[in-house]
């Protein structure tokens, strides 16, 4: 059982109870709503590396406290079809980027991958020819 108590003066203005958040052991006090705290962004963090063949699985070492949209860079040794996790950049040649917090990329269609709460990215890499690969967010706050 569940009892939400609030007390306030007569011209106080009413509570309305949207979320409760259950905490094992003693009352730690006034739980914030997630929507009332800001997001913060911290410096920019890369990891780059060469992926030389197709189907490779590329393991972003992160481990971040909260999820952060990826930038990710792209340049191919040739002319050649390339998908990162779920966006694919279809057929290039020269250096092309996508990127998940502003949504935009010059080429491809797709979602470029998101780092998750408290867990590494796992980005498979489709590519027929061997490319450089870049991936770059803000750890959040």
């Amino acid at each position: 059982m569940v009892r939400v108590e609030y007390v306030g003066t007569a011209s106080s203005d009413g509570a309305d109870v949207t979320d409760l958040q259950l905490q094992p052991g003693e009352a730690s006090g006034i739980v914030p709503n997630s929507a009332d705290l800001r997001s913060l962004a911290g410096p920019r963090q890369w990891r780059n590396g060469v992926v030389p063949r197709s189907a490779d699985e590329v393991i972003v070492l992160a481990n971040s406290d909260r999820a952060a949209p990826v930038r990710v860079d792209v340049t191919p040794s040739a002319a050649g079809q390339v998908r990162v996790g779920s966006f694919r950049f279809g057929r290039v040649a020269v250096p092309v980027w996508g990127d998940a917090e502003t949504s935009t990329a010059p080429t491809g269609w797709g979602r470029p991958p998101v780092l998750t709460e408290r867990s590494d990215g796992h980005l498979q890499v489709l590519t027929e020819q061997p490319l450089h690969m870049t991936v770059g967010w803000s750890d959040r706050s």
